[in-house]
């Protein structure tokens, strides 16, 4: 099955909201609370499997292809064509890896994280949540471009989940590692795009100013306590208050004086000085 983690937000077209009602605070978020060092170290393991391609390698024009095969397919039933996104191809990839590296074939990794986790450590910029294809091909036939995409053409959940039409941007992997290929597949309709890459590690509050500088007016920015149950959200000019942890930045779009919805982005562990 594709694996759909919609964390709701809202689109990137309502990012020119001038109008600055009352302020909320503490909103709803789907987001698994874990501690820490748990956040830290799948951060630390996608980042070491980018570099590695957990033993296999990477075959960047499979990867390609597959997009050019879907904005076929796609075509052809009257969906609009996706764009190449660059932080969901980035996120693929090391889901890919890790896939290789660990040999297992699921959405969820060993430690329970899911598609929307991963671009959320690996998306620096992008605001918004993800869904998620998987194909997996091992045997003496070659794991080509029209062999993988064939696998997700048969599954009727994950076809539909490639023909989605409020997708508009996707983000694809292949991964080889001996006679197995791994395919992954990111697809999204990003809500917003940060100024600036958001580092992972922040030591320096000043760290978080260049990111959220180009907000319109209204867009309120704060941080989310990933390590907590229930969460805990603040306004992000506190964040000097808060103690060492992981936390998630989202920005606040006020819909009315009374309602806030919230445009969930990266993840980063705070570690002042």
């Amino acid at each position: 099955m594709p694996a759909r983690f919609s964390r709701r937000a809202l689109l990137a077209a309502a990012a020119g909201l001038t109008a600055q009602p009352a302020w909320a605070q503490s909103p709803v978020s789907s987001l698994t609370a874990r501690p820490a060092a748990t956040w830290s170290a799948y951060y630390t393991r996608l980042t070491a499997r980018l570099a590695d391609a957990g033993g296999g390698r990477f075959d960047a024009a499979s990867a390609r292809a597959l997009l050019e095969r879907s904005n076929a397919a796609r075509a052809a039933a009257g969906a609009g064509s996706l764009i190449w996104h660059d932080e969901l191809a980035r996120t693929a990839r090391a889901h890919a890896a890790d896939l290789a590296q660990r040999v297992y074939v699921e959405h969820l990794s060993p430690e329970r994280f899911d598609p929307t986790d991963r671009l959320n450590l690996i998306g620096r910029t992008t605001l918004g949540s993800t869904s998620e294809n998987i194909a997996y091909h091992r045997g003496e036939q070659p794991g080509t471009p029209d062999r993988l995409f064939a696998i997700w053409r048969r599954s009727p959940p994950h076809w539909t989940n490639l023909l989605r039409r409020k997708h508009t941007h996707a983000g694809f992997a292949v991964v080889r590692k001996a006679d197995r290929v791994y395919a992954v597949g990111l697809y999204a309709r990003p809500d917003g795009v940060l100024a600036e890459a958001v580092p992972f590690e922040v030591g320096d509050a000043g760290l978080l100013a260049g990111p959220v500088s180009g907000l319109a007016v209204g867009l309120r920015p704060q941080v989310f306590d990933a390590t907590r149950s229930g969460g805990r959200a603040f306004p992000l000019e506190r964040i000097e208050e808060a103690p060492a942890g992981v936390y998630q930045l989202q920005v606040g779009l006020p819909l009315d004086a009374r309602v806030v919805e919230y445009l969930i982005g990266p993840l980063f562990a705070w570690r002042p000085a």
